[in-house]
């Protein structure tokens, strides 16, 4: 039979997109499956789709030019009825606000004209527009990936209106599925659990040496990361050489940041952003943590444990206890407790013995949701709502299919002696390796393999492509699979810098990242506090002391402009730097400028400083470590801030000073013959020289554009275009809004001043024949405000009034 799932964004990186893909990929062998994604925001999916499976989007919504309809809903593919909110689909959804008419329209038409035999919607909205949509003969299924629990009452009762329109409905636990038949009955619908799979990754991990714990999901409020990370920062002190990564992207990250910030890890608990391969993220792991408040499945967990790896993981509802057998394959600890998620990671970082039992149990236990096991239930469902149900001929044991090597065209190994090894199913006739015009030049030996060794080739530390060259034919290297063996390596058993870490492009392409340098100070800790800056690490290769040694730090434009402070290196390698701030900065407060770090021994040996031993590469965008402010009697002032290179060296950044100010007041109001707005800014404090203001306008028409304010003392003043549109100059009762932010600074580098303490206002005017128009402008919880400009007839004003 043909079975198309309906899924809002297959384009994107999730466990609802995940559990599709597994699906899909294990109904092909036996069936035709297409996936209908309702946007498209990609070109090609973050996670490639399974192999003759049909991709098929709806909406494209790449290209927009930043026009709005009602409520703000962007019009995509300049439809207009992309700008009327949607009728099919229930507004109801947490996206409803997402879809429109266009979206209805194009759902309607691919239902009534799609040659499935079985539908399968994958959220409460698109499970409702096929109950209201699909057509009589088509098999009519609802999944649910979250929870009764989880869906607000509105919602709800669409739900419970519209879902008997289903032939089945779905849930992922028997917890769940026994909720909603007894808070939501659907008369004539099978409501049944079936839990998601997950099919064996292509290698696994004993991790029992890594001292890494990893976690992976939405950064979102209920997968409660804030636990995860006090709860490790409670046991930092205890076994210091432990580190804590976080994969994923999500609203939560910038907390995230400030929580890691207050506590002093950034060193310790690295924020890594989403993974598309995750099976290589549990690779580098000893164990997994989950957090979550609620979890309807636990995808991330079965995940881990298909990898090898035991889960400590809070008892919530509903999937964490039907996954986790407690004791055996990880641990269960109370929901919503730092202190009992701290006491289950405990028990797993400080026995060996107990994570390699329980790393072995979690790889047979969970071998039960291989999509062998799994995709039988969801075959028996669809046949019998079909008819013709399945017969014992039909009916294979129920065993997972033994694990298989890889289908990927170059399969790549880095181990903990910094070599590379690159496996090629049809090995190409050269191997080249390629940055801004250099080329090396490496042959596979007769197994198919090419070793990269950085220091035999002498490979500058940079990010280098990876070509393959078939005869004339020169193509990047991609549909690779990477396993890290061995790290973190150790500072203290590592003689020399010569790595080379494998990652892929933003566009799937394999890239080797370099790091050698012949005398090499690996960073372990950096700490900003009490106007001073520490830089703690080891030499690698150096076991006696240097009480003379000190860090230099130089201007990146201006090699010639140096500072220096002491760095005494102790017995065994370990040195500490204390910088001072206010020492770089000394006679260039407010500029913008980037600072290299050297340790130069006594001897004049000159150490490159920065971190590679963990194998990690882009810290740039994963550690964010606090600044100094350095206030200046004139001027701005300077913030000085450690940070990460591209080829993670550690160095310094100065920037102006955002002066901190606060808004006392704020009026706009209509000004010539009503076609012009002007703003009117108060602040407690009259700016420091230097400095400048703007205007930026965030949403509404002109949006991302920027106007100039005048300075006056406190007041800031400005008349930008925004009713200069000829629509709005043609309108008899105009209504239009904006959403602004204030923004000063230096130059070139201003900044949001917070506006949501202001108290709202409205200015009026006589604007032409019988109407006033009014301009109202009010503070918005995200610092920023909105104003809107509204021409009201005065008869019609007063008729109301009046009755």
């Amino acid at each position: 039979m043909k079975i198309a799932y309906l899924v809002n964004d297959m384009y994107g990186i999730g466990g609802t997109i995940r559990t599709v893909a597994n699906q899909a990929a294990a109904l092909t062998a036996r069936h035709e499956v297409e996936v209908v994604s309702v946007f498209r925001h990609r070109d090609d999916p973050a996670l490639p789709m399974p192999p003759g499976v049909r991709l098929r989007p709806l909406v494209d919504v790449r290209d927009h030019n930043g026009s709005t309809g009602v409520d703000g809903r962007p019009l995509y593919e300049g439809s207009e009825r992309a700008g009327l909110p949607p009728e099919l689909f229930p507004s109801e959804d947490t996206r409803g606000s997402t879809h429109s008419r266009l979206t209805d329209d194009r759902l309607e038409e691919y239902l009534t004209t799609t040659d499935a035999d079985v539908i399968v919607g994958t959220r409460p909205g698109l499970n409702i527009v096929i109950a209201r949509a699909a057509p009589e003969h088509v098999i009519k299924v609802g999944q649910e990936h979250l929870t009764y629990d989880q869906h607000s009452e509105s919602l709800r009762r669409v739900m419970a209106a519209e879902y008997p329109g289903l032939d089945a409905f779905v849930t992922v636990t028997d917890a769940d599925a026994h909720t909603y038949a007894r808070r939501m009955p659907m008369p004539g619908v099978r409501v049944l659990s079936i839990p998601n799979s997950v099919p064996a990754p292509p290698f696994t991990t004993n991790g029992h040496n890594t001292r890494t714990i990893v976690s992976a999901g939405r950064l979102a409020p209920s997968k409660r990361h804030d636990l995860l990370v006090k709860a490790f920062a409670s046991l930092a002190d205890e076994y210091p050489d432990w580190t804590l990564r976080i994969y994923g992207r999500g609203g939560r990250r910038g907390a995230l940041v400030k929580l890691v910030d207050s506590l002093g890890l950034h060193d310790r608990v690295w924020l890594m952003g989403p993974h598309t391969h995750v099976e290589e993220a549990w690779a580098q792991g000893s164990f997994a943590a989950v957090t979550s408040s609620e979890e309807p499945f636990g995808m991330t967990i079965v995940e881990a444990m298909r990898s090898g790896l035991p889960v400590v993981s809070t008892d919530c509802p509903h999937g964490p206890a039907s996954i986790i057998r407690d004791q055996e394959d990880g641990l269960l600890v109370p929901n919503k407790s730092v202190t009992g998620i701290a006491e289950g990671m405990s028990r797993l970082m400080a026995d060996d013995r107990l994570r390699r039992r329980m790393s072995a149990a979690a790889l047979a236990d969970s071998a039960r949701f291989d999509p062998v096991n799994v995709v039988r239930l969801h075959e028996g469902l669809f046949s019998d709502l079909a008819g013709s149900p399945l017969t014992a001929s039909d009916i294979t044991p129920s065993v997972p299919q033994p694990r298989s090597e890889s289908t990927t065209s170059c399969r790549v190994r880095a181990g903990g002696d910094g070599l590379v090894t690159l496996s090629f199913t049809e090995p190409p006739d050269l191997i080249e390796l390629v940055h801004s015009g250099q080329r090396v030049t490496l042959a596979p030996d007769w197994r198919g393999q090419v070793v990269v060794d950085a220091a035999r080739e002498r490979l500058a530390s940079h990010a280098w492509e990876v070509i393959r060259v078939d005869g004339d034919v020169a193509t990047p290297v991609h549909d690779v699979e990477i396993h890290q063996q061995g790290y973190p390596l150790s500072a203290k058993r590592t003689s020399e810098l010569s790595l080379v870490i494998p990652t892929r492009s933003a566009k799937g392409t394999l890239l080797l990242h370099v790091r050698r340098a012949a005398h090499h100070a690996e960073v372990e800790h950096v700490e900003t506090a009490e106007g001073l800056i520490t830089v703690q690490g080891r030499v690698l290769g150096r076991a006696e002391a240097d009480a003379r040694a000190r860090v230099v730090v130089r201007l990146r434009d201006a090699p010639h402009t140096l500072r220096e402070f002491s760095a005494p290196v102790a017995i065994g390698g370990l040195f500490t730097a204390v910088v001072d701030p206010a020492a770089v900065v000394r006679g260039r407060h407010g500029d913008s400028e980037t600072w290299e770090m050297r340790l130069v021994l006594s001897d004049g040996t000159e150490c490159t400083v920065g971190r590679h031993l963990s194998g990690v590469v882009g810290y740039k965008k994963i550690i964010e470590y606090p600044a100094q402010d350095l206030r200046s009697a004139r001027g701005p002032g300077s913030r000085v801030r450690p940070y990460y290179t591209v080829n993670d060296r550690l160095g310094l950044v100065t920037s102006p000073l955002t002066p901190t100010v606060e808004v006392e007041d704020v009026r706009v109001r209509a000004v010539g013959r009503g076609d012009r707005l002007r703003f009117a800014f108060r602040l407690a404090d009259a700016l420091p020289e230097g400095v400048e203001a703007a205007v930026e306008i965030v949403r509404g028409t002109d949006a991302g554009r920027r106007y100039p304010l005048t300075i006056e003392g406190r007041r800031l003043t400005g008349t930008p275009p925004l009713l200069a549109r000829a629509e709005y100059g043609e309108t008899d009762g105009l209504r239009a809004s904006w959403q602004v932010r204030l923004l000063v600074g230096p130059p070139g580098a201003l900044s949001p001043i917070r506006a949501d303490g202001v108290v709202g206002h409205t200015a009026r005017r006589w604007n032409h024949g019988p109407y006033v128009r009014s301009v109202t402008v009010s503070p918005l919880a995200d610092k920023d405000l909105k104003v809107t400009v509204a021409d009201v007839h005065v008869w019609e004003a007063i008729n109301r009034r009046l009755h």
